[in-house]
């Protein structure tokens, strides 16, 4: 039987997530692309972007990485 309890469970899978996010928002800003964070669980997702042109770069590195 695991010693975690199940919020020990969730709370490293939000933090992993947390982590997550924080590091594709770097690798977006490290290619030019302005975005920030979004709260409030929004529907859309996670990582606002402002230029609608930087769409096709930003599916090219989110599926870069979901390929490591």
């Amino acid at each position: 039987m695991s010693d975690q309890t199940d919020e020990d469970k969730m709370i490293e899978r939000l933090t992993i997530h947390k982590n997550l996010i924080g590091w594709v928002i770097e690798q977006l800003e490290a290619e030019g692309i302005k975005c920030e964070r979004t709260t409030g669980n929004d529907p859309k997702g996670d990582i606002l972007y402002f230029n609608p042109e930087d769409e096709r770069r930003v599916k090219e590195i989110v599926r870069e990485i979901n390929q490591k």
